[in-house]
């Protein structure tokens, strides 16, 4: 970080993989599993109880471990100037547009942050004028997760979820792990533009939810409420003594 550009390590796979990557792993495990167990049946007629037990949790234990660490890896993946706001990680591919994705300022409607234990969930609504690179069909997301699937080490055409917006408004949700919600608004204040609002907020929960405020009643101008509405639900006083 430095007085012109703020560089933030972001959390999970979402600045690698495309989004739903992680719930691949479970079909893995299922498929290493079944194929020990084939081929264990094959090779020697019957694979007794203990060595199968202990294979397929050896799989779980490397599946687990998997998990963990595309859960909570880190990557530089968040850059912010004056120009604007860089999500996704820095490529040597020919087409770096695939992998990351550029915010200007002008497009961005408000910031808000909601403090979270890894750091602060950071939500970057955008204008209605802004350019929304569209989520990829249904279609398209599940040939990539197949892809993913038969490939998971050299798979990575598909975009990344941390550069696909959410819908609803349009926006885009990032995991900033290495500063809380105080450090983060003191370091975009040097290159956020003034018209930007960015939110603090304080209560648990999503950043994409909010909770709209009570309504008044509906009054009818002309009447009024009758005397026995407004007495009705009063308990009347005992008198002393009784």
């Amino acid at each position: 970080m430095d007085d012109d550009t703020v560089t933030c390590l972001v959390r999970g796979p979402g600045s690698r993989y495309p989004r739903g990557f992680v719930w691949l792993i479970p079909a893995w495990f299922v498929i290493g599993a079944a194929a020990v167990i084939i081929v264990g049946d094959h090779a020697s007629g019957k694979i007794p109880l203990w060595l199968g037990a202990a294979e397929v949790g050896g799989l779980a234990i490397a599946f687990g471990t998997l998990a963990c660490v595309l859960g909570t890896v880190r990557r530089r993946a968040f850059r912010a100037d004056r120009h604007g706001i860089w999500l996704g990680v820095r490529t040597t591919r020919k087409r770096p547009k695939l992998r990351q994705v550029q915010l200007s300022w002008p497009d961005i409607a408000q910031l808000r942050m909601l403090p979270r234990s890894y750091g602060v969930l950071l939500e970057i609504t955008l204008g209605p004028s802004a350019r929304i690179v569209h989520r990829p069909g249904v279609a398209r997301q599940a040939l990539t997760l197949f892809g993913s699937l038969l490939m998971p080490v050299g798979f990575g055409r598909g975009r990344p979820g941390l550069t696909s917006p959410r819908a609803d408004p349009p926006r885009y949700l990032v995991k900033v792990c290495d500063h809380n919600a105080a450090e983060l608004r003191a370091a975009l204040a040097p290159v956020k533009p003034a018209e930007v609002p960015l939110r603090v907020l304080v209560k648990k929960g999503t950043a994409g939810l909010s909770i709209p405020a009570p309504r008044p009643p509906m009054t009818i101008p002309g009447m009024t409420a009758s005397p026995a509405r407004k007495a009705f639900g009063r308990r009347p006083a005992s008198p002393v003594g009784k």
